[in-house]
């Protein structure tokens, strides 16, 4: 990742990463499969959505 980028900055060690964030959807899709099945996923709106994106 850029240094500069909060991927770049903060994401310095496999162990000491907090959260991951995917690069593209395709690697999100591959790597949400990895550790969840189907009935693992769900969809969800979050109520703020409609305050914050009116």
């Amino acid at each position: 990742a850029s240094p500069g980028s909060i991927r770049g900055d903060l994401g310095l060690t496999v162990g000491r990463n907090i959260i991951h964030g995917s690069d593209s959807l395709k690697s999100a899709e591959r790597e949400i499969n990895l550790w969840f099945n189907e009935n693992e996923i769900t969809s969800y709106a979050s109520p703020r959505d409609a305050w914050l994106y009116e």
